[in-house]
């Protein structure tokens, strides 16, 4: 019997030092993006700078993980974000100079796209890895409104767990910070005649000097 039991041990051991080293993953992820803002230079009635939000809303993406070491991989990113502008002052549909219809679903929209590179790196091994990450890269800001849309770079900073399920499969669960360096000159200027208002009317809208998102997401790891 002892033959057969070596054998079995050996065969368990192996199987599993193979299911924890590093090898390439390929994660397909769904999540929740927090924060965003752009900035509301309002000139016809309150005169006042506002920053509207961006709604928290769902995510989608996909990351590729090379291993590069022991205990470093290369990571690449993207995740897409689809949701709008929080309009709850009215600074979009006022009649005349408004440009959103009584009604409109859609026209708040925003669409942002972010791709980066980066590194991965495993603070813990095991069943349950720890990982902490960093990437550079991209993100466009695409706005139904007539406000500029625009490409920038961007960063962010992570750290993740992820459960082994089994030899070519895992569950990961990562929380990031993303940061994008927007240019607060780039803005569009609409101006219209209401005879409430104090001087010409007009309303500005730019980008912020940052924009500043909070991710969470999941995803299965199917290893390869």
């Amino acid at each position: 019997m002892r033959p057969w039991l070596t054998c079995m041990v050996s065969l368990i051991w192996v199987s599993f030092s193979a299911a924890q080293s590093l090898r390439v993953e390929l994660v397909p992820r769904i999540g929740y993006a927090w924060g965003g803002q752009i900035r509301v230079e309002e000139r016809a009635f309150q005169f006042k700078n506002l920053d509207v939000d961006v709604s928290s809303s769902g995510t989608y993406g996909l990351s590729l993980n090379v291993p590069l070491g022991a205990s470093l991989m290369a990571e690449v990113l993207l995740v897409r974000q689809d949701t709008q502008l929080k309009d709850n002052q009215g600074l979009f549909g006022e009649v005349p100079g408004g440009f959103v219809k009584p009604g409109s679903k859609h026209i708040l929209d925003v669409e942002l796209t972010t791709s980066q590179a980066g590194l991965l790196w495993v603070a813990k091994e095991g069943a349950t890895r720890w990982h902490l990450s960093v990437g550079l890269g991209m993100t466009h800001v695409n706005f139904l409104l007539p406000i500029p849309s625009d490409t920038v770079m961007s960063y962010s900073l992570g750290g993740g767990l992820q459960w082994e399920l089994s030899q070519h499969l895992g569950f990961r669960l990562e929380g990031r910070y993303l940061a994008a360096n927007t240019d607060e000159n780039l803005r569009s200027t609409y101006r219209f005649a209401n005879p409430d208002c104090r001087a010409p009317c007009s309303y500005t809208y730019a980008y912020k000097d940052w924009f500043r998102q909070t991710w969470l997401s999941a995803g299965l790891a199917i290893r390869f």
